[in-house]
């Protein structure tokens, strides 16, 4: 007889299959919590992400040695480049490879605000405070300057808000 040991395998009444993972709980799903930013947060970001990607061209076409045949090529071509260098920084800003405007948006509209009752309530108070703004009016024939409420066009829909006020909503 030989020395080996046979070793059956036992089964518990449980069957475990290797070949399949076990689904996360968002598979399939992305959440997309930027539909719930306010657009007024969103430029702020995106422009400030531009400004640090012009400021990054900038210091990046002064590390590369340029010869000027014409001694500096004026005003014209100082222009030409400034409007190159925000066309550069355009390009990265949209396509938002730099990350800088998810850094800043996190900081300015938390993620914890990101839904659509957060949403509601801003732009509710933001119309509040719209319409609370005085207007100034200025009448040219006579040089005066006439103060009066606000009466141009609200943010959103003003109806939609005063329905859902009425019906115990959003105040």
């Amino acid at each position: 007889m030989s020395d080996t040991k046979i070793n059956p395998q036992i089964n518990r009444g449980i069957s475990v299959n290797d070949q399949v993972k076990p689904k996360e709980l968002n598979q399939g799903r992305t959440i997309d919590d930027r539909q719930y930013i306010p657009k007024q947060f969103k430029d702020v970001a995106a422009s400030m992400e531009q400004q640090f990607a012009e400021m990054m061209v900038e210091q990046m076409a002064k590390t590369v040695d340029e010869a000027d045949s014409e001694g500096g090529g004026g005003m014209a071509m100082d222009y030409y480049k400034s409007l190159q260098k925000g066309e550069r920084a355009k390009a990265l800003t949209e396509q938002n490879n730099l990350g800088l405007q998810d850094m800043i948006l996190n900081q300015i509209y938390p993620k914890r605000m990101r839904n659509e009752v957060a949403l509601r309530q801003y732009e509710a108070q933001a119309n509040r405070i719209h319409q609370n703004l005085p207007s100034y009016k200025i009448d040219r024939k006579t040089d005066t300057i006439e103060m009066g409420k606000n009466d141009s066009t609200p943010m959103s829909d003003e109806k939609a808000l005063s329905d859902k006020n009425e019906s115990g909503g959003l105040q």
